[in-house]
């Protein structure tokens, strides 16, 4: 609620019309899967036509093991692509790679940062945004996630049109980040380039590793 207010945003009426509601942490409810469900369908029969729900991943391991909390981010990531909603799930930048990627792999939908953005597209992944030493890893993780995931046969499409900026660790995480894929035998394409970007993969030779095809758009 303060940083509704800090925005100019009237949170208390908000609250009074039944716009915005917020549950506590400590609420058991908040962390059963029916209830959710319930409280989305329970709003859409209201009238609302969607809802988006916004929750840290920090506030949850306090009060509940990470790997029940994991099962709960699956859960709500279908509620995602069964009803109108779309929910912001908040986790710390630090964290181990290996949990990076599982939280990439449970969150299809896309990774959000404070530079760098992904988004499923078919058979890939679009970035956009600016990558640089400070979230690289974040992109390795969301590209060794979704690469393992997307289907054979067919290249593995990395879609640059949105990237404005990367620099050598960015181009360090599209190499690692497909690397699991590429020594398997899959092709990855690095699509559409901005002149930038593309000046950097030719310069470091990424389009001559294995596996690698760099087109425009």
């Amino acid at each position: 609620m303060g940083s509704l207010r800090g925005t100019g945003i009237a949170g208390d009426e908000a609250v009074q019309r039944g716009q915005l509601q917020v549950f506590s942490a400590g609420d058991g409810r908040v962390y059963d899967r029916a209830w959710q469900a319930s409280l989305l369908d329970e709003a859409l029969a209201e009238g609302f036509p969607a809802v988006r729900w916004s929750a840290e991943a920090d506030t949850a391991w306090s009060v509940m093991p990470r790997a029940l909390h994991a099962d709960l981010e699956w859960a709500t990531d279908e509620l995602c692509h069964t009803r109108p909603v779309s929910v912001l799930c908040q986790y710390p930048a630090e964290l181990k790679e290996t949990t990076m990627e599982t939280v990439c792999a449970m969150h299809t939908d896309g990774l959000r940062g404070s530079l760098v953005r992904t988004s499923p597209i078919p058979g890939g992944m679009a970035i956009a945004g600016e990558v640089d030493r400070t979230n690289a890893g974040m992109l390795h993780s969301a590209l060794a996630a979704q690469s393992a995931t997307t289907g054979e046969g067919a290249a593995f499409v990395v879609e640059l049109s949105g990237l404005e900026f990367l620099d050598l660790a960015g181009a360090r995480a599209l190499v690692t980040g497909t690397a699991a894929r590429r020594a398997a035998g899959g092709a990855v394409c690095l699509r559409a380039a901005q002149p930038p970007v593309d000046r950097l993969l030719r310069l470091l030779r990424v389009d001559r590793f294995d596996g690698f095809r760099v087109e425009g758009a």
